[in-house]
């Protein structure tokens, strides 16, 4: 494995270029400062308060699941204009959410599994780059570094028709840092490893997943009652498949 690098930053006015590193460049890119540091602290006081609804899906890798439920600071996180003009530019106008997470790395975790993201760990191997199925993005709710586990990734590996294979990987991984408030895109296929918390205090991420809308969601939301439904804007609306049957009817009309 190389030595940590800071992410590259993205040209974040043109989602087509962006649309283009992830499919044929290294396959991910960073959104830098889409939240202040003060914001980002927040989202992380947040989710380290609600750690005793977390599950530990590996050890000293807790996992908070269904953030859209837990109030508008997620909805807003989901539906960031800059974010979602990359989302639309991959994936189409009416891209779905996947998966909405916190993910927080205890102190002295250990690394975690070598894998690709939902739906293509569960597709053969040698799946198509293009057209994309799903991003991933992973928001720095406190600055990435090699101390605290910034993720691992290898450049250009979206498009390696193999399954992940560790030699491969370590040959050419490289660990990700950035600031509080910056997030972290990558396609679907990029091969990707949560690496090891060597500091103090927790290490706190929120990570989304956005699908092409015939994706079936890798978990299910909700439930969503009156009053979630009659506040979410159109966005969110889109993202959560409210009116799923008018998009597929829409998307049927363009064929």
């Amino acid at each position: 494995m190389h030595d940590p690098v800071t992410n590259p930053a993205s040209t974040v006015d043109k989602p087509d270029e962006i649309r283009h590193a992830l499919t044929e460049g290294a396959g991910f890119t960073n959104l830098p400062g889409l939240l202040t540091p003060a914001e980002a602290t927040d989202v992380r006081n947040m989710l380290l308060n609600e750690l005793d609804d977390a599950r530990e899906n590996e050890p000293g890798v807790m996992h908070l699941a269904n953030l859209i439920s837990r109030g508008s600071v997620f909805a807003a996180l989901a539906t960031h204009p800059r974010l979602l003009a990359v989302a639309h530019a991959l994936l189409g106008e009416d891209a779905a959410l996947g998966a909405f997470s916190g993910r927080i790395l205890m102190p002295g975790c250990n690394t975690g599994g070598l894998h690709v993201d939902y739906p293509y760990w569960a597709m053969p191997a040698g799946m198509p780059v293009d057209p994309p199925l799903m991003m991933q993005v992973i928001w720095m709710m406190e600055p990435f570094s090699s101390t605290n586990g910034g993720t691992w990734v290898a450049p250009g590996s979206q498009r390696w028709p193999q399954r992940p294979e560790p030699n491969r990987f370590q040959k050419n991984a490289v660990q990700i840092t950035g600031n509080a408030g910056d997030a972290l895109v990558s396609h679907g296929l990029l091969w990707h490893q949560t690496a090891q918390n060597h500091a103090s205090e927790p290490r706190v991420a929120v990570l989304i997943n956005y699908t092409q809308l015939t994706v079936k969601p890798m978990v299910t939301m909700g439930p969503f009652d009156d009053a979630f439904r009659a506040k979410a804007s159109p966005a969110l609306r889109t993202l959560l498949g409210f009116d799923h049957g008018a998009a597929l009817r829409a998307r049927l009309k363009s064929l």
